[in-house]
């Protein structure tokens, strides 16, 4: 047996689990979107293929080589063999989850990992941790040098615009009816609370566990609403009854990018950083100036392997109810 074959090399993944891996890690498996976005970011060619494949806009801002993945239809789940074939059928190295670490995620990666036998890892998914799990993941992989270069870019970015919207007081709209917030202390709420902004909806101990009324938006006083989707804010823009909220009377709502991944909260993932630079412009009411245009375009060189123009950009941006926009 060759010394390839029996070399390998062990990996603490943010579970605290001793995990041993091959070598040489030329395969890898998304256990879920965030994972799919990160990996594209760090390592698009080891990607066995995609279980959620871009749209015809995304691909515009792709290089052409990553332009057709293979789609993955299933994957696997906790407590059902019988969704394991496709992840077996592609032979990956390792199956890498990334997100929340709690003992649910955590036992439902080991249990897959230990019916396949494909060793699984998972990472910490918070916003401020993309530059260790870059780092952590490069190494990991093989590819040390790509990970160092997008753990720099990543904290460049996070230490840059940290606390950029300080009091600013914002409501976040995680529902398409925008009922729904995103809170602090959830990762849907953590780009807001990098830039120092307040969120008028509470923290995850203080907020409702119900849907908000207008009402209750209202009182909450925000300066400004980020709706989820350019329709969730049509539609606030449009109903008289959200004009009670003094933000999106003054025509105060905006909503992030969608290409090539949201620039918002979901898939909670590396994409989040170029929310991050949006919402501090967004927040402010800031026209988009050179410098936003020169770190948008860094950040799609270094993790989307794209060089997009300004036109493209101010494509992505343009909202005609913004300044700037």
């Amino acid at each position: 047996m060759s010394s390839r074959v029996l070399a390998q090399t062990q990996v603490t993944d943010d579970a605290k689990r001793r995990v041993t891996l091959p070598a040489h890690v030329s395969r890898v498996f998304a256990a879920g979107a965030p994972a799919e976005v990160l990996l594209y970011t760090l390592v698009p060619d080891m990607l066995v293929g995609r279980n959620h494949l871009p749209t015809a806009a995304a691909l515009e801002l792709m290089p052409p080589v990553l332009r057709a993945p293979k789609p993955i239809k299933n994957l696997p789940d906790r407590d059902d063999p019988r969704y394991d074939d496709e992840l077996l059928q592609l032979k990956p190295d390792v199956y890498i989850d990334y997100g929340t670490i709690d003992d649910d995620y955590v036992a439902a990666l080991s249990a897959i990992s230990g019916r396949t036998k494909v060793p699984g890892i998972i990472l910490d998914g918070h916003l401020t941790n993309i530059p260790a799990t870059y780092r952590k993941l490069g190494n990991a992989l093989g590819v040390p040098e790509r990970g160092e270069r997008l753990a720099a870019e990543a904290q460049r970015l996070i230490d840059k615009y940290r606390d950029a919207a300080a009091s600013v007081r914002v409501y976040l709209a995680c529902s398409r009816d925008s009922l729904m917030p995103c809170v602090q202390g959830h990762a849907f709420g953590e780009a807001a609370e990098l830039l120092g902004a307040i969120n008028t909806a509470g923290t995850t101990e203080t907020a409702p566990k119900r849907p908000f009324t207008v009402q209750e938006v209202r009182l909450s006083k925000p300066d400004v609403v980020v709706a989820a989707s350019q329709m969730s804010a049509d539609i606030m823009r449009n109903d008289p009854a959200w004009h009670e909220v003094d933000a999106v009377a003054s025509g105060r709502v905006y909503f992030p990018p969608e290409q090539p991944f949201s620039w918002g909260p979901r898939p909670p993932s590396v994409n989040r950083l170029l929310g991050v630079v949006w919402m501090a412009y967004a927040l402010r009411a800031r026209p988009f100036d050179d410098a936003f245009f020169a770190d948008v375009t860094a950040a799609f060189e270094t993790f989307y392997h794209f060089t997009p123009t300004r036109e493209q950009i101010a494509k992505l941006v343009a909202d005609p109810r913004r300044p700037g926009g």
